[in-house]
Order: C-alpha cells, then sequence, then structure tokens
C-alpha cells in the first residue's frame, strides 16, 4: 500500500512539472508599442512610424484592452478576449472602433525574448502585420 501512495505521489509530481515546464511565459501585464508594420487594402507596407503610430495594450486573466494614437490623436481601439496556445496568441475583439474581419477573431504567432513581444499576422504565406511590443516599466 506504501509503494503504490509512494507511486501515486511521484506521478502527480512529475505531471505538475510537466504541465509547469510546457506553460508559455506570462503574457499579462502593460505593453508599449515600440514599431510594426502592416499591409494596406492596395497591397503597400505601411511602417508604423510614418503614421507616427503609439499605443499601449494590456493583458490580464484572458482579456486585453488596447488603444492606439496617430501623433497624439485617437486612431483605434479595442478590447475583447485573448487566448495563447503553441506560439499563437488570437484575440477576438468584443468591442472596437474598427470593422472586425476574419469572423472577428486575428491569429498571431508570436515570440516572447525578456520583455520583447513580437506579434505576426499571416493571411496564407504573406505576412501582413507585425507589432513590436516592450513590457511597460522595463529598461
Amino acid at each position: 500500500m506504501s509503494l503504490r501512495i509512494c507511486l501515486s505521489g511521484a506521478v502527480l509530481a512529475v505531471a505538475t512539472w510537466c504541465a509547469h515546464a510546457n506553460e508559455a511565459p506570462s503574457l499579462q501585464g502593460a505593453w508599449q508599442l515600440q514599431s510594426g508594420e502592416f499591409i494596406n487594402k492596395d497591397g503597400a507596407t505601411v511602417d508604423y512610424a510614418s503614421q507616427k503610430l503609439a499605443g499601449t495594450k494590456l493583458l490580464a486573466d484572458g482579456r486585453f484592452a488596447f488603444t492606439t494614437t496617430s501623433d497624439g490623436k485617437f486612431w483605434a481601439g479595442g478590447s475583447g478576449t485573448y487566448r495563447v496556445e503553441e506560439g499563437r496568441y488570437v484575440e477576438t475583439p468584443l468591442m472596437a472602433s474598427y470593422p472586425l474581419e476574419n469572423g472577428g477573431s486575428y491569429e498571431f504567432r508570436y515570440t516572447l525574448q525578456g520583455d520583447t513581444w513580437t506579434l505576426e499576422r499571416w493571411d496564407g504565406e504573406r505576412r501582413v502585420e507585425r507589432e513590436v511590443w516592450k513590457r511597460a516599466g522595463s529598461p
């Protein structure tokens, strides 16, 4: 009986360790937009700097909210839910200042290196958006 309890405890400990080892690093918190680009409706690449875009995104408990300004004036905003899985970040706006596309969900491939979060949205083989965010308060 005691061997069975020890084995059960060991299996539980290993399962718990594996679950935590596979968790994505936390994206929760406040983020400041550093740079980006997108493909406009004419197929041209537009650099965020040329539009003087600045933004803040907040993530907490599966919810997000963001605001973006262009040259200090409101440009876009939205809020809703998000999920993270296997290098993908998917946000589903529930409210937005722009018309929603793709059924209302936006899927990005992402990397997180230290306090730098890079998002890329693809349409087939073509990257249509790229954003680089820095965790707020980090040097």
